[in-house]
């Protein structure tokens, strides 16, 4: 103990801030909990030294509203920071706080200068609607502010590019990202590098003027986004944004087809030569093949990301089944592959994927072996089955097409395979057979250097697959009455022999609740 107290107490204050950095970055903002650069000056001199003397570390200020003195602890933050640019965080409380926002708006004023970011989040944009607009009001005097983002729980689904008429026009020379969700827009749509807002319904010319007015627009993040824009009479030209890097999605349920007043899609008359980085997430992902751009165009696309995409959806008595798999197959050039909850087994099937096809619906997936080789194991072989309850339609190997009934796919030597430039695979998911599926890939595909796995991911990896006269396979349910009992094999190893293996980490641009 006395040596690792020497050891911390050796630390270079230098060492020690970059340490508090990091702390404060991923402190949690409980209302019950202290800020962290408290509990850091508390433990030593040499620790307080180093919390005090750096004001940089003081520059990340959370409002805390349950302090009693939360207006003097921001007064501090503020004196501590000297001429640092600085950003403000508000998680405004459902009871009142009206005298904390007028005490720290009026802190913010005095050093406006320096303000960087300003991030609000509440319930409702009318709970301090007088002092919320006072404090906007005052931010567009801060010629550093970059970051504006405005987070309200507003059940309204749709937001324009519009200013609403009689609403606050502020004026920010200096902004680049701007985050809406819940709330118009209180600034115009000008020199964004990034932007995200929600329940995006727009018209073709504000959604022009926004891209012509931001020539450096780099993230495109549009949470339950309302794909049709503008009557299908007007002849639109497309819209090019040539600097879009990343486009992250998810949509709003469809409201029913008025056959009288068709629209255009806004996605199908985008142009995004180069674009890297495509996020879809959530259940409403449209048929990609009608409303997206041909996926020839996507050559620079390195990431795919899908969260909880359903990829394939069963016709219903009142609205068609979708199919997305083709489309998402053809996006050749994807190099890291990021599954979260998304059938990896029917969007990228190993080469011995068995299916059959009907004439009066799409491919039904045949209950298939769990094993690697497909070989039967007897008495095993009753709970190899993939589960049942998983409704999606199967495909073949590559571009190839339907199997005959009960025989394996066989890929064509001269097809190209589905991402023959994958290099890296993410998988977070509940289902075991999906281990399966991610081993048998990384073994037919040696090209695959880096794999990503979620907590319960390779914790199936450890204790959900067993191995059976050389066959790897689930283990079944231990209630299930006459299944044999087979111990784990820690698969993990074996996967870290062909791969490297690192956690999920990354996450996406849309949380997983919009």
């Amino acid at each position: 103990m006395v040596e690792d107290a020497a050891t911390i107490g050796s630390l270079p204050s230098e060492l020690l801030a970059h340490i508090f950095k990091s702390g404060t970055r991923l402190s949690s903002p409980c209302p019950s909990c202290l800020p962290a650069l408290v509990a850091y000056s508390a433990v030593s001199q040499q620790w307080r030294a180093a919390a005090l003397n750096y004001p940089d570390l003081w520059t990340q200020i959370c409002v805390p509203f349950s302090m009693r003195n939360a207006v003097a602890w921001i007064g501090l933050c503020l004196d501590r920071s000297k001429s640092c640019l600085f950003d403000i965080t508000m998680q405004l409380p459902a009871d009142d706080a009206s005298a904390v926002i007028i005490g720290v708006m009026r802190l913010v004023l005095q050093n406006v200068q320096r303000l960087r970011r300003l991030a609000i989040s509440a319930d409702s944009f009318l709970a301090h609607p007088g002092e919320l607009f006072a404090l906007l009001q005052n931010a567009q005097r801060a010629p550093r502010l970059a970051v504006l983002e405005l987070t309200f729980a507003d059940p309204s689904p749709a937001a324009t590019m519009r200013i609403p008429p009689g609403g606050l026009l502020l004026q920010a020379p200096s902004l680049s990202s701007l985050l809406l969700h819940g709330v118009a827009s209180p600034v115009p749509f000008v020199g964004l590098r990034s932007l995200d807002i929600q329940g995006l319904r727009t018209t073709y010319a504000d959604f022009r003027d926004m891209t012509v007015a931001s020539p450096l627009l780099t993230n495109l993040i549009l949470p339950k986004l309302r794909l049709m824009v503008d009557l299908q009479s007007k002849l639109l030209p497309p819209i090019e944004i040539a600097s879009l890097r990343t486009l992250a999605l998810s949509f709003c349920k469809p409201l029913p087809s008025n056959s009288f007043a068709p629209c255009h899609n806004l996605l199908s008359i985008l142009k995004l030569p180069n674009l890297e980085y495509l996020e879809l997430a959530g259940g409403n992902v449209p048929d990609l093949a009608k409303c997206f751009p041909d996926p020839s165009a996507f050559t620079k696309l390195r990431t795919l990301r899908l969260v909880g995409a359903p990829i394939f959806t069963r016709a219903s008595p009142t609205e068609p089944g979708i199919d997305n798999c083709v489309y998402l197959r053809s996006l050749a050039a994807v190099e890291e592959l990021e599954l979260i909850h998304s059938y990896a087994e029917y969007l990228l099937p190993t080469e011995n994927k068995v299916e059959t096809s009907t004439e009066n619906g799409p491919r039904q997936l045949l209950p298939r072996r769990r094993s690697i080789n497909m070989r039967d194991v007897g008495p095993s072989a009753p709970y190899k089955r993939v589960e049942h309850f998983r409704m999606y339609a199967g495909a073949g190997y590559g571009h190839g097409g339907p199997g005959i009934y009960g025989q394996p796919t066989a890929p064509n030597p001269d097809s190209v395979p589905i991402y023959p430039n994958l290099r890296s695979v993410s998988l977070d998911t509940l289902l075991a057979g999906e281990a399966v599926w991610l081993y048998q890939l990384v073994s037919q595909r040696p090209q695959i250097k880096v794999v990503h796995l979620s907590p319960v991911a390779e914790r199936h990896f450890a204790m959900s697959l067993a191995m059976v006269d050389g066959v790897l396979q689930t283990l079944p349910n231990r209630n299930q009455i006459g299944a044999p009992d087979h111990d784990p094999v820690d698969v993990g190893k074996l996967l870290r022999e062909r791969v490297s293996v690192n956690p999920l980490q990354t996450e996406g641009y849309i949380p997983a609740e919009l």
